[in-house]
């Protein structure tokens, strides 16, 4: 009888809840206050600039157009993701910014809730309601970040949960998924390392080819609306490039240490995971874990690209409570905890949270360990329980 009521109830209550969160984000996200501080601007303002003939990776071009929507700058915030991101920012550069960025908010959402349901699916979570990965979901620091400053993360995290569901039986639609973690190819390199060589070592051509198609596709309907867009992205690496970011990672600590014109330290940390990578060669069922060293190792990231995390914390989280002991359980949640508000409570310079991404893989490998954890995320065809 309950479940039938949840059936019948959870629609006109899921649209109910979202036009309530989409009149309250149109006032609030657009608020002078909050937009000062909104990386969804530069989204909206490439988007436009592309729709009306103009170039997305130009800073003069881009900072007027920021200030028109509200945010008071000296330089602009820039686009740095390739030329077949554009596609998905058009439609929201079509309209006023005021509802593009509602729309985007509901979109970043969406796309969070519905991998938290994905991963809580294939855990086999029983009863199938997703309300415990959901309160982990909403509740992650670099997560709640990602939706305050508007940014395009949360939209690679059901991505990648797909891509890993989707490939040992549709290689094709894995493909396709994965071209999405192409948007900030630098976080995701060792899960798209593993997906290319496992589809090689298992003979899956589709998964190249669904990869191939789907940023070919989205790279000529940029040249369409755009004609001259690669050749602008690569003026704007070559002419002012984001050498000078002070991220959250590893390597932009390095150069703060030794010192800023040392750019090659950016890099050293991604070679450590590549060497990692090399040696253990990791299957699909592993990314969740790679996932992680991924992040610890990028180049470039802030502390809201560290959503995709969620892809292994989830798992380590629900192991944890399963399987461990209740002193070692009680220890990890408390330190998991005092992370997760340092996170979400202080305010520092980006550079000085380099530790964030190494601390959760540190966490995550103490949560595994003990019991033997599955890594893989079973498809959708396999059972899972009722999904209400």
């Amino acid at each position: 009888m309950r479940g039938t009521v949840y059936r019948v109830m959870r629609w006109p209550l899921l649209i109910a809840a979202g036009a309530m969160l989409f009149a309250l984000s149109e006032r609030i996200l657009t608020s002078p206050s909050f937009i000062r501080l909104d990386d969804f601007v530069e989204y909206w303002a490439a988007g436009r600039l592309t729709l009306t003939g103009g170039n997305p990776y130009d800073p003069e071009q881009m900072l007027r157009l920021e200030r028109a929507a509200g945010r008071p700058l000296e330089e602009a915030v820039m686009l740095w993701p390739p030329p077949w991101v554009l596609p998905l920012l058009v439609p929201f550069g079509a309209l006023p910014y005021p509802l593009a960025r509602s729309l985007w908010f509901l979109l970043q959402l969406a796309a969070l809730a519905w991998s938290g349901t994905q991963l809580s699916h294939s855990l086999h979570v029983r009863p199938a309601r997703p309300w415990g990965v959901w309160a982990l979901v909403f509740t992650f620091a670099p997560a709640l970040h990602a939706l305050k400053a508007g940014q395009i993360t949360p939209l690679m995290l059901p991505a990648l949960v797909e891509a890993m569901r989707a490939f040992p039986r549709h290689p094709f639609r894995a493909g396709l998924w994965s071209a999405l973690l192409l948007v900030k190819p630098h976080l995701a390199y060792l899960v798209l390392l593993t997906l290319l060589a496992e589809s090689i070592r298992q003979r899956k051509p589709g998964f190249a080819l669904g990869l191939f198609a789907a940023v070919a596709g989205a790279s000529a309907l940029s040249g369409l609306l755009q004609p001259a867009v690669f050749e602008q992205y690569l003026h704007a690496w070559q002419h002012h490039p984001p050498a000078d970011w002070a991220t959250a990672t590893l390597g932009g600590f390095l150069r703060l240490l030794i010192g800023p014109s040392y750019v090659a330290l950016q890099f050293l940390p991604p070679l450590i995971g590549l060497g990692l990578w090399l040696r253990y060669r990791p299957s699909i069922s592993e990314i969740p874990l790679w996932t992680l060293i991924s992040l610890a190792t990028a180049a470039y990231g802030w502390t809201f690209d560290l959503t995709l995390a969620l892809v292994g914390l989830i798992p380590a989280f629900y192991h944890l409570i399963s399987h461990s002991p209740a002193p070692r359980r009680l220890g990890l949640i408390l330190a998991y905890g005092l992370l997760n508000g340092i996170l979400l409570f202080t305010s520092m310079p980006q550079i000085f949270y380099f530790w964030a991404g190494s601390v959760l893989l540190g966490w995550v490998l103490l949560a595994r360990r003990g019991a033997a954890m599955p890594n893989h995320l079973p498809e959708k065809e396999m059972p899972c329980g009722p999904t209400g």
